[in-house]
């Protein structure tokens, strides 16, 4: 049989600046428009892919890594925000599923799949390791109101915008999904500058860079607003970075236990097209 390749999902490279740090061999390519970069994870072969940011543009990047790379699990890998007050800013989560208001039916294979996940939690190099679903939002989930209200109906402890897409087509595929996050803004904060921040996200235009920084140049409140951002992201990607460095070999070894233990995994090695 051959090597697992897993496939990785990043929504930004604002991410990804951090998070290659983890990875070696690289080689930048496209994909359908897309960016993706090949390497390798330890000892593992990989193809990485940045999506963008939101659910369409996570399920089409998941789907261009299942349609053009022969990749036996799907990898959600970025950044988060806490809904559960007992997360900070830089602790990474682990997760077997995401989901939205409905918690979905999960297999038995799932559920060990989160027992085996709690065991890779305890056995890491890192103090703050959780193990969560992921709740999936259609928009950012910036006030802290949001966020209790939220875990309460849930239980889940993390919030993204793209990881139920990745688990989607996952599911549909029959591969493993696995979700490893880090943690940005506290249930207790409210995320600033959203007039600047949602229309940045949510264009693909050239003209954001020059229009973000029109709307800063007008607002100098801004400033320091996106700098106490950039300061929170640089914490959370230092720290997952360094959590995928410090445990590459037990990572490396989950995600093959993920692939050979999955009930279709007899399939899930695809030839490369």
């Amino acid at each position: 049989m051959n090597e697992p390749i897993p496939g990785f999902v990043v929504a930004l490279p604002n991410e990804w600046k951090y998070f290659r740090a983890a990875f070696s061999h690289l080689r930048r390519g496209h994909c359908q428009g897309l960016v993706e970069y090949r390497g390798r994870f330890g000892e593992l072969d990989c193809v990485i892919m940045l999506g963008g940011v939101g659910k369409e543009n996570a399920a089409v990047a998941a789907r261009m890594l299942v349609e053009h790379h022969p990749v036996s699990a799907l990898i959600s890998l970025g950044y988060v925000g806490a809904l559960s007050p007992e997360l900070v800013r830089g602790d990474i989560v682990l997760s077997a599923y995401s989901m939205t208001l409905a918690k979905p039916a999960l297999s038995q294979w799932e559920l060990e799949l989160e027992q085996n996940l709690h065991l890779m939690a305890d056995q890491s190099h890192e103090h703050h390791v959780y193990v969560s679903p992921i709740f999936t939002a259609d928009r950012i989930i910036a006030r802290h109101h949001e966020k209790h209200r939220i875990f309460e109906q849930t239980g889940a402890e993390i919030v993204d915008m793209e990881s139920i897409s990745l688990f989607k087509v996952a599911r549909e595929e029959q591969i493993p999904f696995l979700g490893i996050h880090s943690v940005t803004d506290t249930a207790e904060e409210d995320i600033p500058a959203l007039e600047v921040i949602n229309p940045f996200l949510a264009s693909k235009s050239f003209w954001r860079y020059p229009k973000i920084f029109w709307d800063i140049a007008a607002h100098p409140k801004f400033i320091y607003d996106l700098a106490i951002l950039n300061h929170d992201a640089q914490t959370a990607g230092k720290n997952l970075a360094h959590f995928l460095k410090a445990n590459e070999a037990a990572l490396g070894e989950l995600i093959r236990s993920c692939i050979g233990s999955h009930p279709h995994g007899s399939s899930n090695v695809k030839r490369e097209v």
